[in-house]
Protein backbone atom coordinates (compact mmCIF):
# COMPACT_ATOMS: atom_id res chain seq x y z
CA UNK A 1 0.00 0.00 0.00
CA UNK A 2 1.56 3.50 -1.10
CA UNK A 3 2.17 6.09 1.33
CA UNK A 4 1.59 9.86 1.55
CA UNK A 5 4.08 11.45 3.97
CA UNK A 6 0.38 12.82 5.54
CA UNK A 7 -0.44 9.20 6.41
CA UNK A 8 3.43 8.09 7.33
CA UNK A 9 3.54 11.56 10.01
CA UNK A 10 0.12 10.32 11.38
CA UNK A 11 1.47 7.22 11.86
CA UNK A 12 4.30 8.11 12.85
CA UNK A 13 3.00 10.59 15.53
CA UNK A 14 0.12 8.21 16.85
CA UNK A 15 2.58 5.18 17.25
CA UNK A 16 5.67 7.01 18.00
CA UNK A 17 7.93 4.81 15.56
CA UNK A 18 10.31 5.70 12.82
CA UNK A 19 8.88 5.77 9.72
CA UNK A 20 11.32 2.91 8.71
CA UNK A 21 9.71 0.59 11.22
CA UNK A 22 6.67 0.34 8.97
CA UNK A 23 7.42 0.99 5.24
CA UNK A 24 9.41 -0.75 3.18
CA UNK A 25 13.23 0.39 2.01
CA UNK A 26 12.73 3.22 -0.62
CA UNK A 27 15.53 1.14 -2.46
CA UNK A 28 12.80 -1.27 -3.28
CA UNK A 29 10.04 0.61 -4.51
CA UNK A 30 11.39 3.15 -6.34
CA UNK A 31 11.33 6.34 -3.87
CA UNK A 32 7.89 5.63 -2.51
CA UNK A 33 6.67 5.25 0.38
CA UNK A 34 4.62 1.65 1.23
CA UNK A 35 3.65 0.16 4.00
CA UNK A 36 5.59 -3.15 4.93
CA UNK A 37 4.64 -6.45 4.95
CA UNK A 38 5.14 -9.35 8.50
CA UNK A 39 7.92 -11.92 7.10
CA UNK A 40 5.49 -14.20 9.21
CA UNK A 41 2.02 -13.83 7.17
CA UNK A 42 3.14 -11.31 4.60
CA UNK A 43 0.03 -9.40 5.32
CA UNK A 44 0.46 -5.72 6.37
CA UNK A 45 2.51 -4.91 9.61
CA UNK A 46 -0.51 -3.37 11.31
CA UNK A 47 -2.92 -6.26 10.46
CA UNK A 48 -2.83 -8.73 13.14
CA UNK A 49 -3.30 -11.97 11.93
CA UNK A 50 -1.57 -15.33 12.65
CA UNK A 51 -2.32 -16.65 9.05
CA UNK A 52 -0.92 -16.35 5.55
CA UNK A 53 -4.03 -16.78 3.95
CA UNK A 54 -5.16 -13.85 2.25
CA UNK A 55 -8.96 -14.06 3.39
CA UNK A 56 -8.04 -14.99 6.58
CA UNK A 57 -9.53 -13.01 9.75
CA UNK A 58 -7.24 -10.19 10.70
CA UNK A 59 -7.81 -6.87 12.59
CA UNK A 60 -6.12 -3.58 11.50
CA UNK A 61 -4.42 -1.95 14.77
CA UNK A 62 -4.39 1.08 13.55
CA UNK A 63 -7.98 1.75 11.64
CA UNK A 64 -8.94 5.04 13.27
CA UNK A 65 -5.59 6.53 11.37
CA UNK A 66 -4.79 4.28 8.62
CA UNK A 67 -3.46 5.47 5.17
CA UNK A 68 -5.69 6.84 2.80
CA UNK A 69 -5.35 4.06 0.30
CA UNK A 70 -6.65 1.76 3.23
CA UNK A 71 -9.46 3.71 3.34
CA UNK A 72 -10.71 3.63 -0.38
CA UNK A 73 -9.72 0.11 -0.81
CA UNK A 74 -10.99 -2.54 -2.26
CA UNK A 75 -11.75 0.26 -4.40
CA UNK A 76 -8.52 1.08 -6.75
CA UNK A 77 -6.84 2.56 -9.81
CA UNK A 78 -6.36 0.51 -12.81
CA UNK A 79 -3.15 1.12 -15.60
CA UNK A 80 -5.66 3.75 -17.14
CA UNK A 81 -6.87 5.29 -14.38
CA UNK A 82 -10.25 3.74 -14.22
CA UNK A 83 -11.62 3.28 -11.06
CA UNK A 84 -13.20 -0.59 -10.34
CA UNK A 85 -13.47 -2.92 -6.90
CA UNK A 86 -10.08 -5.18 -6.60
CA UNK A 87 -10.82 -8.75 -7.63
CA UNK A 88 -8.54 -9.73 -4.81
CA UNK A 89 -10.45 -8.68 -2.59
CA UNK A 90 -11.77 -11.36 -0.36
CA UNK A 91 -15.11 -9.82 0.63
CA UNK A 92 -15.90 -7.26 -2.36
CA UNK A 93 -19.70 -7.78 -1.33
CA UNK A 94 -19.30 -5.58 1.89
CA UNK A 95 -18.42 -2.79 -0.72
CA UNK A 96 -20.18 -0.54 -2.59
CA UNK A 97 -19.84 0.27 -6.17
CA UNK A 98 -16.94 1.99 -7.11
CA UNK A 99 -17.94 6.05 -7.84
CA UNK A 100 -16.21 8.90 -9.48
CA UNK A 101 -15.29 10.89 -6.12
CA UNK A 102 -13.38 7.66 -5.54
CA UNK A 103 -11.59 8.01 -8.83
CA UNK A 104 -11.31 11.51 -8.36
CA UNK A 105 -9.67 10.76 -4.47
CA UNK A 106 -7.50 8.08 -5.63
CA UNK A 107 -5.89 10.13 -8.91
CA UNK A 108 -5.23 13.41 -6.32
CA UNK A 109 -3.55 10.71 -3.67
CA UNK A 110 -1.47 9.12 -7.14
CA UNK A 111 -0.26 12.73 -7.88
CA UNK A 112 0.31 13.93 -4.65
CA UNK A 113 2.45 10.33 -3.75
CA UNK A 114 4.40 10.55 -6.72
CA UNK A 115 5.63 14.25 -6.64
CA UNK A 116 6.48 13.38 -2.97
CA UNK A 117 8.54 10.84 -4.42
CA UNK A 118 10.15 12.71 -7.22
CA UNK A 119 10.80 15.59 -4.38
CA UNK A 120 12.91 12.99 -2.27
CA UNK A 121 14.45 11.61 -5.47
CA UNK A 122 15.60 14.96 -6.19
CA UNK A 123 16.44 15.29 -2.83
CA UNK A 124 19.18 12.72 -2.87
CA UNK A 125 21.02 14.02 -5.87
Amino acid sequence: MPLSEEDARRITSRLDLPVEEFTKPLSETGGVLELANSPVTDACVFLETDSKDASAWGVCWIYEFRPMGCRTYPVVLDMNDRVFKDDLCPWPEGFPEATDEQRQLLLELEASIKQESEQRAQGDD
